[in-house]
């Protein structure tokens, strides 16, 4: 098989592009086997002006080999990407607020990180959701791990693990400096949505200081059937400066950037976004050291965040029921590790850390005596140790690691002011039991990973993943006092309380892949089960002073997080068919279900079976690039009965792509997404809470109607 050695070499595998001019290689079958134990699956973006989008999969198959594709991506939300990607989805609160998904877990449960930090959203509820943090034109990379994550490479990552990493530039191989990068802009008539990039890169072959910057804006968008959607309005702008080094050994990366969004709606939330204020910093380094490899990273954010429920929505028809909720989060993190090389393979082991905190005050502008201190110095810190060892045992690569984790969670006492008659009693009572109960949790807990791979023939390869993995609750499960819709984007509508004695979260899970390469065909199926004990959802609430305050503010019970078991099965693949030298097919198809196992229920918000299916077109002169798409999703009959989950319809829409580059330094490219003007509501996207729409209140929010789309960019 391969040694330790050759595992730095590894080149990415790519299996086929997502928008455009995917630049294909061919690698052994050792290479792809030892990249197997990464098992990662990836978005990349290799043409910064035109965000090459590509798939990456290294446990896959061998020698993957085919000609350029094009699917253009219209949304600046990089989340859109996940649903390109086996498995994977996104569940829509906002234009720009898409939260992953990854094999039926999302929101905390999956692991997100930025420049190999892990994000921080600043608002209770994931408006700022982690991927609103890499707008999709700054896009390098969106690395999605398929099957079971490494435990090196994430603290928490129960439900999958995912890292965006922005498109900084590269070094020159000359010592004199070159000025390079790209300005790009895009317009979309639907919502008349509009987007500008740049990238300025000032490098040698030694030093490298990069600019990066953003604009995405757009006001309400239409669906099908010209019905207006309010609240899916945005404004972001992202900001990105970086300096690198790097000499034969070493390679150091220091990097600031600000986020800034405005006046953006989420109409699937009780609130909309007034302004995010992020600004974040962090550094990288990697050096050789005799034999051994050091990994160094460090990180840390700060985030402003306002949001109301009456600037860009209908206002409440009384004063009293005027909302804006001040949230503040920071955090610091770092990873470290070493890659020490023995005679049978490869021993990694290593350290990291995340210590975030978070307060959130909710008041009433117009009465100055209203207020709820939510979360009060509210802070949750994770430290972990690891090993991980990659080898060979006969015709077997296999990849075997270990991580133990500490989690604590500690929160300041809680009050709530300016709330009359019995709900101003209940608050107060609730406060109270909440302020003199204990509110320091500690948690350990420890993961195991197994992951197997071998070629069964020249064409064929498999691949098996084991594991355990854990999640100690959110600060949001544990310290929610007061019953209130703050669940960190789940968007059910329904109001929740916290529970200070709940347990971690433990999946056992196998996951099984094959892959088939021929000449002109290849296929990557995947299917796992999952069985998580403990797992946290809400349930009926039993304390009648908090039903009592659930009534009078939302007419129904409260619900309360508590442990509950569940299992998650499924089957995911991609395939790609060269017809001929012009002509060729792709594809993605995904299934999960979800279900509780201690008693008869569904689980909330699964994505329902689905399919992407492409043909392409590439004239003999390759300036030109067609290509027809139709995506497919079935209807979701498997919903949650304790939040009252509907069921949705499948549906399906074909979207039509060209790109054009009628030099070396412009491409052009231009679209329709949903050609027929579809009016669909995919089963992810959340229930409207907004007003002045043509959507009704609770009515599933639609998605977008027939939209035609214009870009240009420079590289230079």
């Amino acid at each position: 098989m391969f040694g330790s050695d050759q595992l730095p070499k590894i080149a990415p595998l790519f299996i086929h592009p997502l928008v455009l001019n995917m630049h294909v290689k061919t690698i052994s079958a050792v290479a792809v086997f030892a990249a197997a134990l990464s098992g990662t699956l990836a978005l990349a973006d290799h043409s910064p002006a035109m965000q090459e989008i590509t798939i990456q999969a290294f446990p896959l198959a061998s020698q993957i080999g085919g000609s350029p594709r094009t699917n253009p991506l219209h949304s600046p939300d990089s989340a859109e990407l996940l649903k390109r990607i086996p498995g994977a989805n996104n569940n829509t609160n906002g234009v720009i607020t898409g939260i992953a998904q990854y094999r039926g877990m999302y929101g905390d449960r999956v692991s997100v990180k930025l420049d190999q930090a892990p994000t921080l959203s600043g608002g209770p509820n994931a408006m700022d959701a982690p991927l609103a943090y890499a707008p999709a034109g700054l896009l390098q990379e969106l690395t999605v791990y398929r099957g079971i994550t490494p435990v090196s490479e994430a603290q928490e990552s129960i439900g999958g693990h995912m890292v965006a990493q922005f498109n900084r530039g590269d070094f020159s191989a000359e010592t004199a400096f070159e000025v390079s990068g790209f300005a790009s802009g895009q317009f979309t008539d639907n919502g008349n949505q509009s987007r500008a990039d740049t990238q300025v890169v000032f490098a040698n072959n030694q030093h490298k200081l990069s600019w990066l910057s953003s604009h995405n804006e757009g006001d309400n968008i239409d669906s099908g059937d010209n019905k207006t959607v309010a609240g899916s309005q945005h404004q972001r702008d992202r900001f990105d400066l970086a300096y690198a080094w790097k000499s034969d050994a070493t390679e150091l990366t220091l990097f600031a950037g600000q986020l800034d969004i405005s006046n953006s709606g989420t109409p699937a939330l009780a609130m909309d976004i007034v302004t995010v204020e992020s600004d974040l910093a962090g550094m990288t380094l990697n050096s050789q050291l005799d034999k051994a490899r050091i990994n160094l990273s460090l990180a840390t954010a700060d985030v402003t965040h306002s949001m109301n429920n009456f600037s860009l929505r209908t206002a409440p028809a009384m004063e009293m029921g005027y909302r804006t909720n001040l949230a503040t989060a920071d955090n610091l993190s770092w990873s470290l590790n070493a890659q020490l090389p023995l005679a049978f393979g490869e021993l990694k082991i290593g350290t990291d850390g995340n210590l975030s905190s978070h307060d959130s005050t909710i008041s009433n502008p117009t009465n100055a005596m209203f207020q709820l201190l939510n979360f009060n110095g509210t802070e949750r810190d994770i430290i972990g140790l690891f090993a991980e060892l990659n080898g060979d045992i006969g015709d077997w690569g296999y990849q075997a690691g270990i991580r133990q984790n500490r989690t604590t969670l500690e929160t300041g006492e809680v009050a709530s002011s300016g709330m009359m008659g019995m709900m101003g009693s209940a608050a107060n009572m609730l406060a109270m039991q909440f302020n003199q109960a204990d509110r320091k949790l500690d948690y350990s807990s420890t993961d195991l990973v197994l992951k197997l791979n071998r070629s069964l023939d020249s064409e064929t390869a498999l691949t098996i993943d084991l594991g355990i993995k854990n999640r100690a609750p959110s600060y949001q499960e544990t310290f929610l006092w007061l019953p209130l819709p703050i669940t960190a984007g789940l968007a059910d509508g329904r109001s929740y309380t916290g529970n200070l004695a709940l347990n971690n979260e433990t999946a056992t899970e196998i996951s099984i892949g094959l892959s088939k390469k021929t000449e002109g065909f290849s296929i990557y199926p995947q299917i796992f089960y999952r069985q998580i004990d403990d797992y946290i959802q809400g349930v009926a609430s039993m304390d009648m002073t908090a039903n009592m305050v659930s009534n009078m503010m939302s007419g129904a019970d409260a619900l309360r997080y508590e442990n509950t078991d569940a299992e998650i099965y499924g089957a995911d693949a991609n395939w790609n068919y060269r017809i001929n030298h012009n002509w060729s097919a792709d594809g993605v198809v995904s299934y999960v279900r979800g279900k509780r196992t201690d008693i008869t229920d569904d689980l909330y918000r699964i994505a329902p079976a689905n399919g992407r299916f492409s043909l392409r077109y590439q004239p003999d002169q390759g300036t030109l690039e067609l290509m027809l798409e139709s995506v497919i999703y079935a209807r979701q009959k498997h919903v949650a009965g304790y939040n009252n989950e509907a069921q949705s319809s499948g549906f399906g829409i074909v979207n039509m792509g060209a790109n054009w580059s009628p030099t070396e330094n412009i491409k052009l490219r231009s679209g329709v997404k949903n050609l027929f003007d579809r009016f669909y509501s995919t089963h992810l996207s959340g229930r409207n809470r907004a007003g002045d729409s043509d959507i009704a209140i609770g009515e599933a929010i639609p998605g977008l109607g027939r939209a035609f789309y214009l870009s240009m960019a420079i590289n230079f």
